[in-house]
């Protein structure tokens, strides 16, 4: 699994900017790790909502926060009728957009796990269109189904480059409190896999 190169990186960001008509006014949607550990410092972060969409523990991790021989399970956005997604969005300061949405896509399409979407986000009162990384669902990594037992033992046992997939699910639910929200499904994946975890 080859990494793009620099010009294909920015040829897809090129696309993607098209599709929204050029704004100069990008707002990302952060889910998982882009929520504690944004690639660039955001001008503007609001809490925000997600509908129609959720997130779901369905790509393989081999690098990140796991390996071949122990792979991990991350989030991505999987389309869901009547479900929701908190999180929140960040708008990227004009003055370093270039240069920030390059590193976004440097980390986030390196691979072509997900695919660059804009869609509306509700913040507030107010809908916002948004950057999202949604899965690529054709994706080798992609996963349609896994049973709750391997997803735990993969919660349990995988390492990778930024650490376990363990401390990846806990921040996410960290942050999740931080916003004064519960997710119950991933707090019971962790209680879960904290009891089984061997790293």
């Amino acid at each position: 699994m080859n990494p793009f190169s620099d010009n294909q990186l920015k040829d897809n960001l090129e696309k993607t900017l098209k599709q929204n008509n050029y704004s100069k006014e990008i707002w990302v949607f952060a889910y998982g790790a882009l929520m504690w550990a944004p690639c660039f410092e955001p001008e503007v972060t609001l809490s925000s909502t997600l509908k129609g969409w959720a997130r779901k523990p369905c790509l393989w991790t081999l690098t990140a926060r796991g390996s071949k021989q122990k792979p991990g399970v991350v989030f991505a956005l999987d389309k869901a009728q009547r479900k929701y997604c908190h999180g929140l969005i960040f708008r990227i300061s004009q003055s370093r957009l270039e240069t920030d949405l390059l590193n976004l896509w440097r980390r986030e399409m390196s691979v072509g796990l997900y695919k660059p979407t804009w869609l509306p986000v509700e913040a507030g009162t107010k809908k916002i269109m948004a950057l999202c990384f949604v899965v690529n669902r054709h994706h080798k990594l992609f996963i349609k189904c896994v049973s709750k037992h391997d997803l735990i033992y993969a919660i349990a046992n995988a390492r990778g480059e930024y650490g376990t997939c363990l401390d990846y699910y806990q921040k996410t639910l960290d942050s999740l409190n931080k916003l004064g929200l519960e997710d119950n499904y991933i707090h019971k994946l962790v209680t879960a896999a904290v009891l089984k975890s061997t790293v």
